[in-house]
């Protein structure tokens, strides 16, 4: 009354031939750039723009503190931009709170 049960049947003759596929279409870059566009009026950002930062390397130098703020985007475009003149972020920000004091003493020095 048992029976064995049946083998699977398996074909690996077409196993080495090449499959042949269809290429993409070529993509319209204006309507790419359309979407693009349209995405960045809707308030999208680029994930390119960002810029990636290693914890790891700031606990190494003492950094650990994290500061958030609210700004425009083309704020943050320009703050990173010029950050690239500097070693890092920190440096950038060191010598913009550096320029706000010398500024702010020679106003209170008047």
């Amino acid at each position: 009354m048992t029976e064995e049960p049946q083998r699977a049947k398996l074909d690996f003759s077409d196993f080495g031939r090449e499959v042949q596929t269809q290429k993409r279409p070529a993509v319209d870059k204006a309507t790419t750039a359309a979407a693009v566009d349209d995405a960045r009026r809707a308030g999208f950002t680029a994930r390119s723009d960002r810029v990636k930062v290693d914890g790891r390397s700031l606990r190494r130098t003492g950094r650990s503190a994290q500061l958030n703020i609210k700004v425009k985007p083309e704020t943050r475009v320009a703050f990173f931009e010029m950050a690239l003149d500097f070693h890092d972020t920190q440096e950038f920000v060191d010598h913009l709170l550096m320029l706000y004091a010398r500024k702010r003493k020679n106003k209170s020095g008047d």
